[in-house]
């Protein structure tokens, strides 16, 4: 049992050891609250931190200032208060005051406590100002920027933070101590204090630039897709049978759309207006199950296997999923559900949460068989031995090594990040349509080659076919003018008939054989009929060198005509010496015959000149033919 002392000392060390942890547990917490009014900022910060800049994009790399807890505000005017080491601990937050209402005419400060590294010091920045009204801005006391007045329009509620976006430079001096950047805002409009309309953000120099590459990224993404479509429309039209190339210009447009959506929705980068950029945010959720529903579709029509049961499935599923996102827009948008701060549900219902979480379960599942089966389509198309597995290795760059990079880029330095990120987009956006380009590109060298050697072995037939057609051409002509006059053959050859004709002077020769028939009774048919081959092919030679015309033999009598078709091609003498020279030949004949001891021919010849007339007759088996009384009397004469 303890003295009464002990009692007493015992109780004034415990009553002193929690005076003193009390004051410490103060002054920590007094120090935490100090550090918590200071904005740290780094390299990293100004490169992944991201803030809404107008005109520019709503994920600028920079750091927001505005209605933070680094914020002080205050209504008056004081020089002291652009001082770096003016104390503001007096002042209140942005937030505080929002409902406080202030006259016309009034200027209000703010001060930025702001406190950067050191190997911030020196480097050139940018301080990006969005205000409605003429302002002063400082830095540690230095003056950096002051606007001239802004003159109000008429209609105040029409003025925008957007319609005064100014970017002024600006260097730390990084020595250790928190840095002030004060702000006089000049003749503020008579309202409630909180909609003063001022934003600061900070910004790396070359946050313009990122954002322009970022916009040049996005547009290259939207124009391969663009290109790839109107591909594969064009393909489409000319094989509607290969319905991939439909559904392929599909995916290309669904893509084109979504890339658009999300550059001037989520990253809000072509200064649209608020509701615009919310409407096509709403448009780029929608479509989001889309591009992997096709991409299936697509890469199951390239292999073939893809059943109607199958894509009924797939078609369903991607339904359900953009009626899932729609009814969490609509839950959003009525403000059931809160993603401000995260995510979080307004209305304490156990039916809602219950048919959030399986909504969100369903939702999980289908895109994870949507990511699945793009894997395994692609790794099986990848896999073929057909040119088409180019859009298989596509598939998989836009899904799996897109994801390895993104892993990558998370866990590499800040440069090496946004490399690895832009390649991780490059294979997201535009791995399959680079793809399919290849594939086409593929497709139509070897399909050029295939048509290249089908021409040459075309031409190589149509010049044997052109050959043997010439040729064929060549034995119909000489059989033809064997038959007709050459004039004659190339009249009914050009018009389909020769039109009978009437020659004043003509000369006609005839001859046969004296004794012809007993001769035949007497000698075989073979030798017969060869030496009256020999005979007349002898005949034929003498007219044709004398320019007279044959016109047929009937049995031994063998008859001609000198002066027709063509009146200058011989004359009655020509005819004459021909007789003569027929004459000449049988001589010889007979007398080479005689000394063999063979039976021989003697020649007959009668010849007549004047008017004929010469044609054709018939329509099967024709014949050049001569009619008329000289025709008669030179037979007579013979």
């Amino acid at each position: 049992m303890l003295s009464p002392l002990r009692t007493g000392l015992l109780a004034f060390c415990v009553g002193f050891a929690l005076v003193v942890g009390a004051q410490e547990q103060d002054i920590k917490e007094a120090v935490n609250e100090a550090r918590e009014r200071f904005l740290s900022i780094d390299a990293r910060d100004l490169q992944q931190g991201t803030t809404a800049v107008p005109g520019q994009g709503l994920a600028v790399p920079g750091v927001e200032l505005s209605d933070k807890d680094w914020t002080r505000q205050m209504i008056g005017d004081d020089s002291a208060y652009a001082e770096r080491m003016y104390v503001d601990s007096n002042w209140f937050a942005p937030k505080a005051l929002a409902d406080s209402v202030v006259p016309r005419g009034q200027v209000i400060w703010l001060r930025y406590h702001v406190e950067p590294d050191q190997e911030l010091k020196d480097a050139p920045m940018l301080l990006n100002i969005q205000s409605s009204g003429a302002l002063e801005i400082f830095l540690n006391g230095r003056s950096l920027f002051r606007s001239s007045t802004i003159p109000v329009p008429a209609d105040t509620s029409a003025l925008r933070p957007e319609e005064v976006n100014m970017s002024v430079p600006i260097t730390f001096a990084c020595d250790g101590q928190p840095e002030v950047l004060a702000v006089r805002i000049i003749d503020v409009d008579g309202g409630p204090l909180g909609g003063t309309v001022l934003r600061l953000s900070l910004h790396a120099v070359d946050s313009t630039y990122a954002m322009n590459r970022t916009m040049m990224h996005f547009g290259v993404f939207i124009g391969v897709n663009i290109i790839i479509l109107l591909l594969a429309l064009v393909i489409w039209s000319l094989e509607r049978k290969e319905r991939s190339w439909l559904v392929l210009a599909l995916l290309s447009l669904v893509s084109a759309v979504s890339t658009l959506c999300e550059l001037g929705g989520t990253l809000g980068a072509l200064g649209l207006s608020t509701s615009t950029q919310n409407a096509l945010e709403v448009v780029e959720n929608i479509l989001m199950p889309w591009p992997m529903y096709l991409l299936i579709i697509v890469l199951g029509m390239m292999r073939g296997d893809l059943t109607r049961q199958r894509a009924r499935r797939f078609t369903i599923a991607a339904i359900v999923v953009t009626l899932i996102i729609i009814m969490f827009s609509i839950a959003l948008h009525i403000g059931t559900i809160d993603t401000s701060t995260g995510f979080a549900i307004t209305e304490d219902h156990p039916a809602l949460l219950i048919a959030l979480v399986v909504l969100g379960l369903l939702f999980a599942v289908i895109l994870t068989w949507f990511a699945i089966a793009v894997v395994r389509l692609g790794v099986r198309l990848l896999r073929s031995k057909g040119y088409a597995r180019w859009i298989g290795g596509g598939a998989l760059a836009s899904s799996v090594l897109s994801l390895v990079l993104q892993i990558i880029s998370g866990l590499v330095g800040t440069g090496l990040a946004a490399w690895f990120e832009v390649i991780s987009d490059y294979c997201s956006y535009v791995a399959v349509p680079v793809s399919v380009a290849v594939y086409l590109a593929i497709r139509s060298a070897h399909h050029n080659r295939l048509v290249a050697r089908q021409r040459d072995d075309l031409d190589q037939e149509v010049k044997e076919r052109t050959s043997q057609l010439s040729a064929e051409k060549e034995r119909s002509d000489e059989l033809l003018l064997n038959i007709l006059p050459a004039e004659v053959a190339e009249e009914l050859k050009r018009t389909g008939a020769a039109a009978a004709r009437q020659f004043e002077q003509a000369s006609v020769l005839f001859t046969d054989f004296k004794g012809f028939t007993e001769m035949s009774a007497q000698v075989g048919a073979a030798d017969l009929l060869q030496e009256l081959n020999t005979c007349f092919k002898a005949f034929d030679e003498i007219i044709g060198k004398r320019g007279v015309e044959k016109i047929k033999t009937i049995g031994d009598a063998y008859m001609c005509v000198g002066g027709l078709p063509d009146p200058t091609s011989s004359t009655p003498a020509a005819v004459v010496y021909a007789a003569l020279e027929l004459q000449a030949f049988m001589v010889a004949r007979k007398a080479e015959r005689d000394a063999l001891g063979l039976t021989t021919f003697e020649m007959r010849v009668g010849i007549h000149s004047g008017p004929v007339v010469a044609g054709i007759v018939g329509v099967k088996k024709f014949q050049y033919d001569i009619w008329g009384d000289t025709v008669n009397t030179a037979s007579r004469m013979e």
